[in-house]
């Protein structure tokens, strides 16, 4: 209803035009009065004018008004006047279209100033920079971490740290890169994370910079203690049953403190200790050449494979345990024919054997009428297996997946160090190792090389 003035008009001109024209043909042609048809003429030609006038305006205004809005210039004016006489509807929209836009305008610039407080308040440091390598935005903790206060390209870093403008520069999304730089508090290692993204037609790089000094320093202070506890489980591994077995030779031959007279010892006595004797002297070798291999810190040491039978490995495994299985109550299952050889790391292998024998001592703490077996075979695939079964306590099957990550245990004198270890020990030699296990009914270790 605000623009039927405006119609009306529109209407009212073009009826007075032909009004005019007809009244100047009846003047020229009809009667003949040509001073008075030039007058109606031009009072027509205005007319004309004047609507011209009218149509041009409105025009002007709503082109001006849409100009303004494409260059999001709030700055606009109009004859409002005009507007309002002749489209009050129109008039009213232009107000509320002028409102919004200036509200949107003042939220843009409140969201601004918002978003680049924050950013200068986050600890890390932001980068902000175009495929030229201008920057567009770097917040206060990157101008803190880098000790510069303002630069205008990325080229500026190459002349306070080498290079390292240039290097931010070649990031590709996803990168990340660490550098170290010297600034006045000394050196510093720098984590960097780059990611893009597209404003318009303009691809805008974002780099992520903290400081990460502190965090590898405590890492690596981790990563010492956590070597320590490696070589000390180990250590302790194979100790346990070496002085189980000195004691029970000690038991054999002596009494008290004073050696058992010549015809007290039985021949059976002095086979079992000088056996006894040997396996842990050879234990005892084979745990100081872990020692010197692993203290490398090159990971497992080299492999010295020899040709051997498993029941070899199992008999010397049996008699490191066997006084702590017989006074715990333990059954020890061994194979009664178990002819295969293995062609494998020796001392390694025993370092497994024993690792998973001590995990089922421990499983078999409060099991009744407790039993682990020892197995050796052939799979239907002609691998060799050698295994290890406990009646135990078993192992849930949420934890069962991760029982082999280093470190993680599920006991509390636990050092999550033994299966991790063996694990790596078995794929050094091309093979596999795998748990299965039932809660309450027990675990069966199964290594196929």
């Amino acid at each position: 209803m605000g623009s039927n003035r405006f119609y009306i008009s529109i209407v009212l001109n073009c009826l007075l035009i032909f009004a005019a024209a007809f009244l100047c043909f009846y003047f020229l042609q009809v009667r003949q009065q040509p001073n008075t048809a030039a007058g109606i003429a031009i009072l027509g030609l205005l007319l004309t004018l004047r609507l011209i006038y009218t149509v041009n305006k409105t025009n002007r205004i709503l082109g001006n008004f849409l100009s303004h809005m494409s260059e999001k210039d709030p700055t606009i004016h109009y004859s409002a006047g005009f507007v309002e006489k002749n489209f009050k509807g129109l008039n009213e929209a232009l107000e509320n279209l002028l409102g919004e836009f200036k509200e949107n305008r003042i939220d843009l610039e409140v969201q601004a100033q918002y978003l680049e407080t924050i950013l200068d308040n986050v600890s890390s440091g932001i980068i902000c920079f175009d495929d030229k390598g201008m920057v567009r935005t770097m917040n206060r903790s990157a101008g803190d971490l880098l000790e510069v206060k303002q630069i205008t390209g990325l080229s500026d870093l190459d002349q306070t740290h080498a290079v390292l403008g240039s290097k931010i520069l070649g990031m590709r999304p996803g990168d990340q890169i660490t550098e170290s730089i010297k600034i006045k508090g000394g050196t510093v290692l720098l984590s960097m994370h780059s990611t893009q993204i597209k404003l318009k037609k303009e691809i805008i790089h974002i780099v992520a910079i903290n400081d990460i000094t502190n965090q590898m320093e405590e890492q690596e202070i981790s990563s010492w203690k956590k070597l320590i506890r490696v070589i000390n489980h180990e250590i302790m591994n194979s100790m346990t049953p070496i002085i189980t077995l000195s004691m029970a030779i000690r038991k054999k031959l002596a009494s008290g403190e004073q050696a058992k007279p010549t015809k007290e010892l039985t021949k059976e006595a002095l086979e079992d200790a000088i056996q006894g004797a040997s396996i842990i002297e050879e234990r005892s070798k084979g745990l100081v050449e872990f020692i010197e291999r692993y203290k490398k810190l090159t990971g497992l040491p080299p492999m010295k494979t020899d040709h051997f039978p498993a029941s070899e490995l199992m008999g010397k495994t049996d008699q490191l345990f066997q006084k702590e299985l017989s006074e715990k109550g333990i059954r020890l299952i061994r194979p009664e024919k178990c002819k295969i050889e293995l062609n494998a790391d020796r001392q390694m292998l025993e370092q497994v054997l024993i690792n998973l024998l001590k995990n089922s001592l421990v499983a078999l703490r409060n099991t009744f009428d407790p039993e682990i077996e020892l197995s050796c075979y052939r799979d239907g695939e002609m691998h060799i297996c050698l295994s290890v079964r406990d009646n135990g306590e078993g192992i849930q099957e949420e934890k069962l997946e991760q029982v082999f990550v280093p470190f993680y245990t599920t006991r509390e004198e636990g050092s999550g160090i033994g299966l991790s270890l063996c694990r790596q020990i078995i794929r050094s030699h091309n093979g596999r190792i795998h748990i299965e296990s039932v809660p309450g009914e027990g675990t069966r270790v199964v290594i196929t090389l």
